[in-house]
């Protein structure tokens, strides 16, 4: 892979953060989320995501380190060491061999999303992986940052549903009326970015 200049997404995010405008951090968010749809697309589970595989070159959001990832209809229990407790979803750290689907990725992608408006890796103030499962498992989540925009805060509490079958299919096209067609604004006065969430309707 080239040379990513911005470094992986939790420097960049720690060393750029007061320099960014929501739009910028809408274009992130997008563009992570563009990645992830191609790989769903071709049936590929990530089965990692977290800020340090989401790398910046040219201020552009890439996803790497596709180690563990499997076609969808591979086997899916993913048995291992879980050093990013922060961006699995809940059922799989209570059980390491519940299935992996794509809505695991999605509940990754909100929690990167959370980070991407605070700056700040998730759950930071624990003090143990204990204490950060503790909570996730219960149900607990990072609090939404104040002036988060409205809209982006409901989609990614959405994605980091305790329950996958709650979680949205995200897609990053706008041409199927019968979907939500998810406005986050412009990008340098040129487009519009969407997301499209079919809610409600995982396919695993």
């Amino acid at each position: 892979m080239q040379y990513a200049n911005g470094g992986d997404l939790r420097n960049y995010l720690k060393d750029n953060f007061k320099k960014l405008t929501w739009e910028d951090k809408k274009r992130l968010a997008f563009q992570i989320a563009d990645g992830l749809n191609y790989l769903h697309n071709e049936n590929v589970l990530h089965r990692d995501l977290h800020s340090k595989n989401i790398v910046i070159h040219e201020n552009n959001a890439k996803i790497i380190d596709f180690g563990i990832s499997k076609i969808q209809n591979q086997s899916s229990a993913y048995i291992g060491n879980f050093g990013n407790i922060a961006y699995v979803e809940p059922k799989r750290i209570l059980d390491s061999k519940f299935p992996y689907t794509k809505s695991s990725d999605i509940y990754s992608f909100g929690v990167l999303m959370w980070e991407i408006s605070s700056g700040c890796p998730p759950f930071e103030d624990c003090l143990t992986e204990n204490e950060k499962v503790a909570l996730i498992c219960a149900g607990k989540r990072e609090i939404p940052i104040p002036e988060t925009p409205k809209e982006y805060e409901e989609l990614y509490i959405k994605c980091w549903d305790q329950e996958p079958k709650q979680r949205p299919i995200i897609y990053t096209n706008n041409n199927n009326n019968n979907l939500l067609n998810y406005c986050y604004g412009r990008i340098e006065n040129i487009f519009f970015m969407y997301f499209i969430i079919y809610i409600n309707k995982i396919v695993v």
